[in-house]
């Protein structure tokens, strides 16, 4: 039997026509709800791939009948879905606590599940904390049959590369983007769109390519500490373009309170997902422009999630070395690619990153990436294989969960950098036009969308905050220079655990007491992550 609990509510609807049930999240651009409903009633097992797989837009679906029943996520995993098994009992749910709350819920945790999330924050693959219970990879759609169920990965992440001129794919971007926007704008209408807006390329994007396409009912934030360089120029480039900007700012004070209440607590809850930690960057921002009636009840979100890393900017330079290895090496290049994977995104901890762990997050990333892949060590792929690896684990189940914190205060979002178009786009690109963005910033640069691109606005031009910590900080990295190489690896750590508690602008880290950060210093730890993860574990552990 298959029992299906999904909660209707702003976000979620529920469709109903003789022997189906149809539940959707999202927005969707290809398909109308009846023409989905259409295609549901006459479907089989067999067409459910390439019937998930031809909607465009960022959503969750959930189709119950009497011959068949499956849920499905987009191809970047927006919003998650979850199952069970107990006693041949299927039970489907949006919300994961549902599901260990059942009675018969085996709570046994997953070892390999709590290696990973201690060292990154997230699990590998379709692992969950508890072994038991299980979730959707992007690109997913669960089929259940009878006592079992069958995983369909209808859309993966890694695609065949196309050599084209530099210009011509200069050309194709630039038409790509602008569609993109045209589109999400047809769909939005007059409805007001709120643009956290920084100093870097992404956001600035969403912006001014609103402005280039007429959008009006458009407001800006920024917030951050007192005299942050982000905040200086989402300013500028917000005035340029014409658009109202707001600057919200975060103290110790504010924060330690905002973190110590109900309200962050219930979000917690709310956005827990049993395979990452909750991300809750710019998440009191919301609630204090809420506060301030400086957003309408129906306002929709558009951040520059994920730009940086969909057009190359993850990509380090020495991947490209693996292009000049013989294939016969290839042995050498997965290990290049696999400690790149380590270096970025398991090294929450230092003193966690043993031979012994190391060697079985290699193993399970490597298990991940081949899964249904041929020809993989292609040397012109090699720097798709890390890109897969980040986008189904920390991109789809930590930094696009960000978008829960729009949800939580009962707002819509969009996800343009995220389409499905610029997947399809930016999977087929040769490495040599991605590394350091290169396509991607001449393309911003030629269209100048808003006249915000030139060399008087900077991009990520950093300064530190505040700045009675730049004297402090010189004097107490002299002595770190004179020991080389060892010396500047141990000044960074000492700096991360020592300063970067007062030079956090997003006060992401005063979740945690400063004592505590300090005393850690020798556990090696990377980022307010770090701290989150090791008491994530423990509140799971502890249950």
């Amino acid at each position: 039997m298959i029992k299906i609990n999904i909660i209707t509510n702003k976000f979620w609807k529920k469709y109903e026509e003789s022997n189906l049930k149809i539940w959707i999240k999202g927005y969707i651009y290809s398909h109308t709800i009846d023409r989905i409903i259409d295609i549901c009633k006459d479907i089989k097992n067999d067409k459910v791939s390439s019937f998930i797989a031809s909607i465009d837009g960022h959503f969750a679906l959930v189709v119950q009948k009497n011959d068949l029943s499956f849920i499905a996520v987009d191809k970047i995993r927006s919003t998650p879905l979850f199952f069970t098994n107990i006693k041949n009992d299927f039970f489907i749910d949006c919300d994961p606590k549902n599901l260990v709350n059942l009675n018969k819920f085996d709570k046994k945790i997953d070892e390999n599940s709590k290696l990973e999330i201690a060292m990154s924050g997230f699990t590998i693959g379709n692992k969950m904390i508890y072994k038991n219970l299980h979730s959707l990879k992007a690109g997913e759609a669960v089929l259940f049959k009878e006592n079992n169920h069958e995983y369909l990965h209808y859309y993966k992440y890694f695609g065949e590369i196309v050599n084209k001129n530099f210009n011509k794919y200069l050309e194709e971007l630039s038409e790509v983007t602008l569609n993109i926007f045209k589109k999400m704008l047809n769909q939005i209408g007059k409805r007001q769109i709120i643009i956290p807006l920084s100093a870097g390329n992404d956001s600035r994007l969403v912006a001014s390519i609103l402005k280039y396409l007429g959008a009006t009912n458009v407001k800006c934030y920024s917030y951050g500490a007192a005299g942050n360089f982000e905040a200086k120029i989402a300013k500028i480039i917000a005035h340029k373009l014409g658009y109202e900007w707001k600057f919200i700012p975060l103290t110790h004070k504010s924060e330690k309170k905002y973190y110590a209440s109900n309200d962050y607590k219930k979000y917690l809850d709310y956005s827990e997902t049993f395979c990452s930690v909750p991300h809750f960057q710019s998440l009191s921002t919301i609630k204090y422009l809420k506060d301030l009636n400086w957003i309408d009840n129906d306002a929709v979100f558009i951040n520059g999630n994920s730009g940086d890393f969909i057009t190359g900017g993850h990509i380090k330079t020495n991947i490209k070395d693996n292009k000049e290895v013989n294939s016969v090496n290839a042995k050498l290049r997965k290990e290049n690619i696999l400690n790149q994977l380590i270096e970025k995104h398991f090294s929450l901890w230092g003193y966690l990153k043993t031979e012994e762990n190391i060697d079985q997050i290699k193993k399970n990333l490597w298990n991940e990436i081949t899964k249904g892949c041929d020809d993989l060590l292609s040397q012109d792929k090699d720097h798709l294989l890390y890109e897969y690896s980040e986008f189904i684990d920390r991109q789809s189940k930590y930094v696009i969960t960000g978008q829960r914190t729009y949800e939580y205060y009962g707002h819509h979002w969009r996800l343009p950098l995220w389409d499905v178009d610029y997947l399809f786009f930016w999977q087929k690109v040769p490495l040599d036009y991605k590394l350091k963005q290169k396509l991607y910033i001449e393309m911003l640069k030629r269209n100048n969308y808003g006249n915000v691109w030139g060399v008087d606005i900077p991009i990520n031009k950093k300064t530190i905050t505040p700045k009675w910590i730049i004297p402090l900080r010189f004097i107490c990295k002299i002595p770190f220079g004179l020991f080389g190489k060892e010396g500047r690896k141990a000044w960074k750590q000492f700096d991360m655990n020592f300063f970067y508690y007062f030079r956090d602008i997003t006060h992401m880290m005063d979740t945690q007491n400063y004592i505590r950060i300090v005393k850690d210093v020798f556990k090696k730890p990377s980022f307010h992550v770090s701290w989150q993860a090791k008491d994530y574990l423990k509140k799971i552990i502890a249950k």
